[in-house]
């Protein structure tokens, strides 16, 4: 009888019995860390669960997929108002080359060709930016990054862009992430 009711009370709901109500874990960003010294911070991070199955898929069938990062470098400050010394915005973008049967990956520092679609993935979810900053660097004081990552649809093609534009599938985004600088 329990198991009846259940059932009735899932398909009522319009959910098949055994589907989770869970969906896709969220992108993020995770292992904040870097370097501060003279007028740079070196800042490296991974992003995490940026490609659904259905963009691994696309991406194999040569969908250029581009992922726009915003790195924020700030001074710490004790109980007051953090102040922003430097920022950087970053891209990189993915595609399948059919013809050479590669992945070519595009950086704002240079192209690189990739064997496969993993080689590809990991490096488009491992970052190592450099980010200018202003004024003098306090040795012994904090320093932090702050990080946000999303999905550039403007990069996709107009077909694509009003298809994916409904897709909730496509909608990438991290939350602001923050890690700590080191100081020599």
């Amino acid at each position: 009888m329990r198991v009846l009711i259940a059932f009735f009370t899932l398909t009522l709901l319009g959910l098949p019995p055994g589907i989770s109500l869970a969906g896709p874990p969220a992108p993020g960003i995770s292992e904040i860390s870097g370097t501060i010294h003279g007028g740079e911070a070196r800042v490296r991070f991974t992003l995490l669960n940026a490609f659904t199955p259905e963009m691994v898929e696309a991406l194999k069938s040569g969908i250029e997929i581009t992922f726009k990062t915003t790195v924020e470098v700030e001074r710490v400050y004790r109980n007051w108002f953090n102040r922003s010394v430097g920022k950087v915005q970053y891209t990189r973008s993915v595609r399948y080359d059919a013809l050479s049967r590669v992945y070519r990956l595009h950086r704002d520092d240079g192209d690189e060709l990739l064997p496969d679609v993993l080689a590809a993935l990991d490096r488009m979810t491992r970052f190592e930016v450099v980010v200018p900053v202003t004024g003098d660097v306090e040795m012994g004081k904090s320093y932090r990054a702050r990080v946000r990552a999303r999905l550039d649809k403007v990069g996709l093609s107009e077909p694509l862009r009003s298809i994916f534009f409904f897709s909730s599938l496509w909608d990438v985004e991290t939350d602001w992430a923050r890690g700590d600088l080191k100081t020599p």
